[in-house]
């Protein structure tokens, strides 16, 4: 899959597999992504109607209609590789056989660029002779490259999507094939199994991830790195100095992500009671970044320490304000040359600096890393607080944004889980074996006598 910009409209376009994924920018600023016919330019009617209906009204955000419809890209290369007809399928209530589901499955897995073309190369392998000469095969054939595929989330997500624009298809297929309501509820039955057969061979991406917080040596170093005075500091000039302590200490303190890191705005800053306001602002006309970052959980208000609010107004008032172009509009965080908003690009240049010149912090040292690092350091201060595992959920939950029945914070804990099962065990193992232990020891000191 490719990413270029349209040389007329300036588009971003993702392309392949015989579709095109066309970002188109309206004159009040909004994006929206959009699915086209590759041959004809012509928006496919289904996908987009999916995509206005269902996707966008949820989010509000470009990027994930975006990533909605890179699944229905998928999913429409794979069934037209194939020559399967979707809708003929879904009038039926046939859907996907088991097998069709399983090679869907490991075509999601390989880039978009050769998931079409995966049938039409297992054809011709199969359509060999099957008397061959071992020995000439072996010289004439190129050695194999190791085959490309994307990450597992990419295929948590692709597969996700797809279901949900097959679920909207058969919903609506539904009101339109079924003359009675015994036919519904068989229709929706057999639809709910086939998206059971497609959830159960979804991989769970977060089950894959093994990142983890800074340790407390390596928090240590991060904050002494980043101090603008430090001789060991990756950075030259005091704007840039200080900028990229200000985002490190604000990583470490809030355990916002980068996106609501760059959506930081000044008038939402509230120095007099040290708050911040954290935004959901999709297609922000006055965001002039081609790739907007945005946040993406609950809004919400959170408090900030009376040091990281001195260092804020420092930066603004000492640093910001000599930086021309800074002044055109309030994002806390804006690049050295030209005063503009802070990009996604600049944002993660930062961490790779620190990464790639001071390995101690850690070789996988990113925005999220500090994120975790923060859910860490609220455990301790919540068991040294005493707070129930109720008010503590609830308390990590509002300062990070999800809802109130997530789970997500399962994912941020790797490390004290980790600690507290070894402590567990080490217990048990003491219960187990210690007074034998101890009575062995006694044995030896009377054998010594």
């Amino acid at each position: 899959m490719s990413r270029r910009a349209c040389r007329r409209c300036g588009a971003v376009v993702t392309s392949g597999a015989g579709h095109l994924i066309r970002t188109t920018v309206f004159e009040n600023g909004e994006r929206m992504p959009i699915l086209v016919d590759a041959r004809s330019g012509l928006p496919l009617f289904d996908p987009c109607i999916f995509a206005c209906t269902e996707i966008r009204p949820r989010t509000g955000s470009a990027a994930t209609v975006e990533q909605a419809l890179r699944g229905v890209q998928v999913l429409l290369a794979f069934v037209d590789d194939r020559q399967i007809d979707v809708a003929q399928r879904i009038a039926t209530g046939r859907f996907l056989d088991l097998c069709e589901l399983d090679e869907l499955v490991t075509v999601v897995h390989l880039p978009l660029s050769t998931a079409a073309t995966s049938k039409r190369s297992l054809a011709s392998m199969q359509n060999r002779p099957a008397v061959v000469n071992l020995d000439r095969v072996r010289k004439r054939a190129p050695k194999q490259a190791e085959e490309v595929t994307v990450a597992i989330s990419t295929v948590a997500i692709r597969l996700y999507y797809a279901g949900c624009y097959l679920q909207w298809l058969g919903h609506r297929a539904a009101k339109q094939v079924c003359a009675s309501l015994e036919q519904k509820n068989d229709y929706m039955e057999r639809l709910a199994q086939f998206l059971d057969q497609l959830r159960a061979r979804t991989p769970n991406a977060r089950s894959q991830s093994t990142r983890m917080g800074l340790t407390a040596e390596q928090k240590a170093e991060l904050v002494r790195l980043t101090d603008p005075a430090c001789p060991d500091n990756p950075w030259a000039g005091n704007f840039v100095r200080d900028r990229n302590r200000l985002i490190v200490l604000w990583g470490l303190g809030t355990g916002l992500r980068r996106g609501e890191l760059l959506g930081l705005r000044i008038r939402l800053l509230d120095f007099r009671r040290n708050m911040a306001s954290i935004m959901r602002r999709p297609d922000d006309k006055s965001d002039p970044r081609k790739y907007q970052p945005n946040a993406k959980t609950f809004e919400r208000v959170i408090g900030i320490s009376e040091e990281l609010a001195f260092l804020t107004h420092q930066h603004i008032v000492e640093h910001r304000t000599r930086v021309r172009g800074a002044r055109k509009h309030d994002f806390l965080f804006v690049a050295e040359r030209t005063g503009r908003p802070l990009s996604l690009a600049g944002f993660s240049k930062v961490f790779r600096s620190l990464r790639e010149q001071h390995q101690v912090v850690g070789h996988a040292l990113t925005a999220h890393v500090l994120r975790h690092t923060w859910n860490e350091d609220f455990s301790d201060i919540a068991d040294q607080a005493g707070l129930s595992p109720e008010d503590e959920l609830r308390a990590r939950n509002h300062a990070m944004g999800w809802s109130d029945l997530s789970k997500t914070a399962d994912q941020y804990l790797r490390r004290r889980t980790h600690r507290l099962a070894t402590e567990a065990s080490r217990r048990i193992q003491h219960a187990v074996i210690g007074s034998g232990c101890q009575g062995t020891e006694h044995a030896q000191v009377e054998d010594r006598r």
